[in-house]
């Protein structure tokens, strides 16, 4: 009986090698790779075009048509809060995590749980990320729900201000991945994408030194060795430079026909655009987007519309903005003073119909009218409620039905 330290749970086969020491893949394992900082992320996030799009592209589609707020069925409109969500959601990306620093007088310190109902007014929204804020203590009560979350942090020190405690009830976190420590900030989106992200580079790179020797002229003088090991080394740059001379100006190379050969041999790129597509594949499923969207180019194919692949992205962006809901509810019952109010957020459709859409939806809606009063199941006032009292084709309804009783009263 083999004792537990004995077992292999694999297979291995002595003859071929698999499995055992001969195997080359077995020596494959993962290690530990290196932490980006802040600043790095910050630098990778302004000065490479992808990985800035992979950082923006989510919380820009999340708030690109905005979003409605209904406190206790009044409309209620805070001028820039869009634009501040969305610096946290992309700042969450890139540095794994960020704030929006509720500044409220309430009568009490900064490190003092925010007390809603003592709320006069918000004076700010600020938007921190990790750079701004380290964690200072931590609930240490297991029998607290919040055990071992972060109960106050430290707005670090800088020119303009002194550090100072916060209370976590005074921050609305964003995380732009999960932690599986949560005294730990999450990692950036970048961090785990980071690899593909420079193989992908280092392709497109080598590609285009390539491209600068895809012609390369080749000069074949006879005597070459004998002309430098004799010093005339300047003899033969000043006949190069005047063969190229040449070349420019009657788009014609003259040689000596006995002694020089001129002749120009081109690179093969087949293969590399190949290699450069799989690449983005390899990208865009490390990103978690459709590389239609993250390189900005149609799908390409036969009978490739793209259509699965945006609609599947869309269903994560549904996805990320009901997730992104409870933050827009806590947010607003602050700002209003208001703890137990009622608040309905609600999102325009992410997917924009087509007019040739629009116009066979409409259709489709009619001929189901159309069955529904000829069954008696609905009215005419009634369809026409239905389909014209609001939206895109909205009519007066209620001067359409005094035209219409002022008929009825003028009829014998």
């Amino acid at each position: 009986m083999f004792s537990l330290s004995d077992r292999t749970d694999s297979w291995q086969n002595l003859l071929s090698g698999l499995g055992s020491a001969r195997d080359k893949s077995t020596y494959t394992h993962l290690t530990s790779g290196h932490t980006l900082s802040a600043d790095y992320l910050e630098q990778i996030y302004l000065h490479d075009d992808i990985a800035a799009r992979i950082c923006e592209l989510v919380p820009y589609e999340m708030l690109r048509q905005g979003f409605s707020i209904t406190i206790d069925d009044k409309d209620f409109i805070w001028k820039g809060m869009i634009e501040i969500i969305r610096d946290a959601l992309v700042k969450s990306r890139i540095f794994g995590a960020a704030f929006i620093y509720v500044g409220v007088d309430d009568g009490l310190t900064q490190d003092q749980r925010l007390a809603p109902q003592k709320i006069k007014n918000v004076r700010f929204l600020n938007v921190l990320n990790t750079k701004d804020l380290t964690h200072h203590s931590f609930y240490d009560n297991p029998n607290d729900a919040h055990y071992g979350k972060p109960e106050l942090y430290r707005l670090n020190a800088s020119y303009h201000h002194r550090a100072t405690t916060i209370h976590e009830s005074r921050l609305i976190p964003f995380f732009g991945t999960s932690t599986l420590d949560a005294r730990k900030f999450p990692p950036s989106i970048l961090q785990r994408i980071y690899p593909v992200l420079q193989q992908f580079h280092t392709a497109w790179q080598a590609t285009a030194h390539l491209m600068t020797d895809a012609a390369q002229g080749i000069f074949k003088l006879k005597g070459l060795h004998s002309a430098v090991a004799s010093n005339r080394s300047e003899d033969l740059l000043k006949r190069m430079e005047l063969v190229d001379m040449s070349r420019s100006i009657s788009r014609s190379i003259l040689l000596d026909a006995e002694d020089e050969d001129f002749r120009r041999d081109s690179y093969g790129f087949s293969g590399i655009p190949e290699i450069l597509e799989k690449m983005m594949l390899r990208l865009a499923a490390a990103a978690r987007l459709p590389v239609s969207l993250l390189m900005g180019q149609a799908p390409a194919g036969m009978n490739a519309t793209g259509e699965s692949d945006t609609r599947f992205f869309y269903d994560q962006v549904r996805a990320e903005q009901e997730a992104l809901k409870p933050k827009i509810e806590h947010l607003a019952k602050i700002m209003t003073a208001k703890e137990n109010a009622r608040v309905i957020i609600d999102y325009p459709a992410l997917w924009q119909m087509t007019d040739r859409e629009k116009a066979e939806l409409r259709r489709m809606e009619a001929e189901t009218d159309r069955i529904y009063l000829q069954e008696g199941v609905l009215l005419p006032e009634e369809v026409a409620v239905k389909r014209f009292s609001s939206g895109d084709f909205a009519i007066d309804l209620s001067s359409r039905q005094e035209l219409a009783e002022d008929e009825r009263a003028d009829e014998p």
